[in-house]
């Protein structure tokens, strides 16, 4: 699904909510809370496999829900997670094994949105419980590393390139974006500019909201974020020319760029730039209800 869809979607339900809209009495309520969960991505690294496992990673944030009525809520949250990939997860298909391309980030997410509530939202009830679709628009921090392994044999330790000074080296993660792997900012590449760490993404998720009492709520939520960036990874063009890359950030970088047994053509696909990168957010949420008031707003049918 391309993002130009996504937004589709999320302007169809927003507009479909101001259509059935009647006014009414009802409560809203402030609530805050904490989620403990996990976070993946999906991409290059994942061969675009939806979820996968061996990428998943401990994550954790801070939420704030404001339940305008029963049918919308509001909400802001922060979460920390980390997101993975490698090309050694796929070592029975050829393709990957000479790439062999890894990395490892770690992600803040900061959310605003909507979650749609499928259910009236009534906490006198105290039971029961409350399925939801949720979206809205994310900002997100990033920062994609590799661990560099220093191989003797490497086809990049030319013997006069310095290749050798960097045993001591060895098995170091180092910041993969400063190294310009796909030869942004080069001389030879000037027109490829580097991506920034600071992104935009669009949530659209399930979700479903549990009653404990007239106060407190769990929540069970599974988003996935589609980004406008190709980068989360590192991955996203073409091999470029190992000279113009070493040249200018020296033999690290060649050697991020390009790490299998043996060297790409210049110009062959590194990834595939027709396809942006996504990540996804799950957990579980407990909201505590801290303000309620009566308000007029709308009802939905």
């Amino acid at each position: 699904m391309n993002n130009r869809k996504v937004l589709y979607i999320v302007v169809f339900l927003l507009m479909t909510l101001g259509v059935n809209a009647q006014r009414w009495n009802r409560e809203s309520s402030l609530d805050l809370g904490l989620m403990l969960g996990g976070s993946n991505y999906t991409g290059e690294l994942t061969n675009f496999k939806f979820f996968e496992t061996q990428g998943t990673h401990f994550a954790a944030g801070l939420l704030c829900r404001y339940n305008f009525g029963s049918r919308l809520t509001f909400k802001l949250s922060a979460t920390r997670g980390n997101i993975s990939g490698s090309d050694e997860w796929y070592s029975d298909k050829k393709e990957n094994q000479l790439r062999n391309l890894h990395f490892k980030s770690i992600l803040w997410d900061f959310s605003g949105g909507v979650d749609i509530n499928l259910r009236l939202l009534d906490r006198r009830k105290q039971k029961g419980f409350v399925p939801y679709i949720t979206t809205g628009f994310s900002v997100f921090k990033f920062n994609p590393m590799g661990q560099f392994f220093y191989n003797v044999n490497s086809p990049h330790n030319t013997g006069t390139n310095g290749y050798s000074n960097l045993a001591g080296r060895n098995e170091e993660w180092v910041n993969l974006q400063p190294l310009s792997t796909e030869g942004q900012q080069t001389a030879e590449y000037n027109d490829l500019k580097r991506y920034s760490l600071t992104q935009l993404a669009v949530p659209l998720g399930i979700g479903v909201k549990l009653y404990l009492n007239k106060s407190w709520m769990i929540a069970l939520e599974y988003a996935t974020r589609f980004t406008f960036t190709d980068h989360l990874d590192d991955v996203s063009g073409k091999y470029a020319e190992p000279f113009f890359i070493e040249s200018q950030y020296g033999p690290i970088a060649s050697a991020m760029a390009d790490p299998g047994p043996q060297l790409h053509e210049t110009g062959t696909l590194r990834g595939n730039p027709n396809n942006n990168d996504r990540y996804g957010i799950f957990g579980v949420s407990l909201t505590y209800r801290i303000i309620t008031s009566k308000v007029k707003c709308f009802q939905f049918r």
